[in-house]
């Protein structure tokens, strides 16, 4: 462990699973006056969490327990996780009851960054290594979420302006993005509807004539891409690579129809849950204290204040957008008949995306999005990889998860 002002944290029991380390985990009963200044006493901050724990959380070990060194004397302490622990072990279930080749469900809480679920699977049972946390996934579609924002926060476009394109919703044709011409099969259909069953030409054109290549950067910056989002644990750098002096790659970018831009799926659901928590990218966080055996408070994250990246007009306009994706659009077979009974007033939004990778080889299918009935919120990103036969939607993990978080209010 790295030594911070003669500061250790040791863990001295791991390797425990996830259910096992946060049931029975609670705030501490009993709190004393060293609470208001523990900081100062203890020394652990964000960065000692972090550098202590994530070799661990990257092999998917959640300690409960660890021992607090600082100037000579030594206490334990347990770990206090953000986990839900009744979804985590809900979705760990559903991904060993489907077996996709590989699955990975993340949960947030949108106005905190608290990591409600994280849960990775492998068909092949070996699940040493956290697949949440790499950022190797070609985002796909996804991507079509920052070319919204960006063009609508520079005022660009809405949810029902209409470009019109030829050819099918998935393709991609340089003749129909650099030479467009009505004709009898054009299609003109609004802004949301071409989110919703993810017309590539229509982004395609966004991306270069209503934004641009260096815009397009910008965005993809602003909302999570090429930059560290570390809150408590390590996680790997989303990727957007854009050439803006060339058009073609530009389009594909603003497309999503490229394996150059990649994206962890934390940063999915960080990234959805910007759509509802007025537009921040907040850094993700899964451990919320630690206390001492008499309940003394050793550390306690503390949220941080985060400036909104997009507009919060934006925000509105992306909702629209993505509760058509589950309405009528790509996600619309995975929820049907979601809103009855037990989920009324439960709004939902997302975006798909779907595209061959490579680390690891096969098809990449994604849902990203959020869902909320009055105060209860979450956001999430699900994938699904699989190598030679479908075995399930993620769109369908999502709404198992969605059915157990609000069952319970």
């Amino acid at each position: 462990m790295k030594n911070r002002s003669r500061i250790y944290l040791y863990t001295f029991l791991i390797g425990l699973p996830i259910a096992a380390a946060v049931g029975a985990l609670g705030w501490p009963k009993y709190l004393s006056s060293m609470e208001s200044d523990r900081t100062a006493v203890w020394g652990i901050d964000k960065n000692l969490i972090r550098d202590s724990l994530s070799p661990l959380i990257s092999t998917n070990n959640y300690p409960r327990r660890v021992l607090v060194h600082h100037n000579g004397e030594s206490r334990q302490a347990t770990i206090h996780y953000t986990l839900d622990n009744k979804l985590q072990s809900s979705i760990e279930s559903v991904l060993k009851a489907h077996r996709p080749d590989y699955g990975v469900f993340v949960a947030v809480d949108p106005d905190t960054g608290r990591i409600l679920a994280m849960a990775s699977h492998k068909r092949d049972d070996n699940n040493d290594t956290n697949l949440a946390l790499a950022g190797t996934y070609p985002s796909a579609s996804i991507f079509k979420l920052v070319t919204a924002a960006a063009a609508i926060d520079l005022g660009k476009v809405n949810a029902e302006t209409i470009i019109p394109f030829n050819g099918k919703t998935t393709s991609l044709y340089r003749k129909n993005v650099f030479r467009h011409e009505d004709n009898q099969w054009t299609q003109h259909i609004p802004l949301r509807i071409a989110f919703a069953k993810s017309v590539n030409t229509v982004f395609g054109r966004i991306g270069l004539e209503q934004v641009g290549g260096e815009k397009l950067k910008t965005y993809a910056t602003k909302l999570g891409f090429n930059r560290e989002l570390q809150g408590d644990f390590d996680l790997s750098e989303s990727k957007s690579v854009i050439k803006t002096e060339d058009d073609w790659r530009v389009v594909e970018a603003a497309a999503g129809y490229t394996r150059r831009n990649t994206i962890s799926p934390v940063h999915g659901a960080l990234l959805a849950a910007a759509v509802i928590n007025g537009g921040r990218i907040i850094p993700p966080i899964i451990v919320d204290s630690l206390t001492d055996d008499s309940g003394i408070v050793l550390y306690a994250n503390e949220s941080e204040a985060i400036e909104p990246t997009i507009l919060p007009r934006t925000t509105k306009q992306l909702q629209i957008m993505m509760r058509e994706t589950v309405r009528s659009g790509s996600a619309r077979q995975s929820f049907l008949g979601f809103e009855r009974n037990d989920f009324q007033g439960v709004s939902v939004g997302g975006k798909t995306g779907s595209l061959s990778g490579k680390n690891p080889e096969g098809r990449y299918d994604w849902f990203v999005g959020y869902a909320h009935r009055g105060e209860q919120k979450i956001a999430f990103a699900a994938l699904c990889i699989n190598k030679d036969y479908w075995y399930v939607k993620s769109s369908q993990i999502a709404r198992k998860a969605l059915e157990n978080f609000f069952s319970r209010s």
